[in-house]
């Protein structure tokens, strides 16, 4: 098999783009007005704002338990609930989140905490829907 100019040029210009991607990806949230979304059951219980410099932790209650959420430096995750509570521990084993757009879902206790705003996801932040 030979390679043809043309054949090149595809490769290249898809190698450009990933790395590009990839940069963006790798680049720091953007700091601009975030907040943290708290949803339980479908009802919007709180919005926190979300600082680089101060850190916080929340308990959310509902009906099984509480969860624990930290916010450090411009991050959240929740903190590991014993296994009554959330049996399979997703919600924890997530980790930290930071962009706008991104989720911890705990569907055994219908929570959802949602970073939202930021200055670099004004598009993501236009996209919203309800599925019922």
């Amino acid at each position: 098999m030979t390679w043809k100019k043309g054949d090149l040029v595809v490769v290249v210009v898809v190698l450009l783009v990933a790395f590009g991607l990839i940069g963006l990806q790798a680049m720091p949230a953007a700091s601009g007005n975030r907040f943290l979304r708290v949803e339980l059951d479908g009802e919007i219980l709180d919005e926190i704002p979300i600082n680089e410099d101060g850190d916080d932790t929340i308990i959310v209650e509902f009906p099984a338990g509480e969860a624990e959420v930290e916010i450090v430096a411009g991050r959240v995750r929740v903190l590991p609930m014993p296994n009554d509570i959330c049996p399979l521990g997703i919600c924890s084993s997530v980790g930290w989140v930071e962009r706008s757009g991104d989720a911890i879902v705990c569907l055994p206790n219908r929570l959802i905490l949602t970073v939202v705003g930021g200055e670099a996801n004004e598009l993501w932040d236009s996209l919203d829907g309800v599925t019922k």
